[in-house]
């Protein structure tokens, strides 16, 4: 890699670093799978704008033998926008110690802000995702504040499920809704037995933190999942929380060349410290309520 002195040239910053982020991200954001997206042209400002289509009304009513209706179905549409943010970190690279170290310290650095980027951009989507009204509280009772000692179980997901199909929510195209779970419920969740059942389950394509599936759910586990106080003075107690979502229940801005980028810096006189770091132009939004339960549990 070239040397430079006293200027900043991110130009030659290897562009295969970057692609390799990108596409790390791409395959483990998992805010990037079940999201409506949005792409960011350039210079087209820092709202992000998605379109939320309401069902149009059943038709119970045969038109065979009578005229066709003179009125047919109208399209009802909502703008939903959020603002555009910016997310990014950096590791500064001391190069004396990188020509001297054992490991290539840019390969190493650049492994680094590919795992923190994709764990920051999942939590700040999270974080919006279990922010709504729609919520089941795992055993029986009615507030957070009441959450001691109630884990997940298998009833509380059958609840979620319910909800979406009162609704009338579709699921994914393949057919199934998908519950974001943290890694520590699926031992409340599942047995062992019904885990080592669940991996010979057989699907089209593996996704990334895919464990099986249950009750019409396909059950995909992130460890960006809030987990929260309860809010209980006498017993206090750690509260997760587990999203089921139904199809086009939220927008995500898409990462690409435009809203993300790796930047390789060298501001040092002597070029002797350099930067490596990840930005993000990124936002979550909520686009239909109903869509979206957060399970509430110990």
């Amino acid at each position: 890699m070239p040397t430079v002195t006293g200027q900043t040239n991110p130009e030659l910053f290897p562009l295969y670093y970057e692609k390799k982020v990108l596409e790390y991200l791409k395959e483990n954001l998992v805010a990037l799978r079940y999201g409506q997206r949005f792409r960011l042209p350039p210079n087209s400002g820092r709202t992000a704008v998605w379109t939320r289509f309401q069902p149009i009304p059943k038709v119970t009513t045969p038109i065979t033998d009578q005229p066709t209706p003179t009125e047919g179905a109208s399209m009802t549409t909502q703008q939903v926008q959020a603002t555009i943010e910016e997310y990014g970190n950096y590791i500064d690279l001391d190069e004396f110690t990188d020509i001297t170290s054992f490991v290539p310290l840019l390969d190493q650095a650049t492994d680094l802000l590919s795992y923190n980027a994709q764990q920051s951009l999942d939590a700040v989507a999270m974080n919006e995702l279990t922010s709504g009204t729609n919520v089941v509280y795992a055993g029986g009772v009615t507030q957070r504040v009441d959450l001691v000692g109630k884990p997940l179980t298998k009833t509380e997901i059958r609840k979620a499920v319910n909800l979406l199909q009162r609704n009338n929510i579709p699921p994914f195209p393949d057919g199934y809704y998908v519950c974001l779970i943290h890694p520590d419920k699926t031992l409340d969740l599942f047995t062992d037995q019904e885990l080592i059942q669940l991996s010979f389950t057989k699907r089209e394509a593996v996704e990334k933190g895919f464990i099986g599936e249950f009750a019409g759910v396909k059950f995909v586990v992130s460890t960006t999942l809030p987990i929260v106080p309860n809010g209980n003075t006498t017993t206090p107690d750690d509260v997760y929380l587990t999203v089921v979502l139904g199809q086009n229940a939220y927008g995500v801005v898409d990462l690409d060349g435009t809203t993300f980028k790796m930047e390789y810096t060298n501001v040092d006189k002597l070029g002797r410290v350099k930067t490596i770091g990840w930005k993000a132009y990124f936002a979550v939004k909520r686009l239909y309520e109903p869509a979206i339960v957060r399970i509430e549990s110990n």
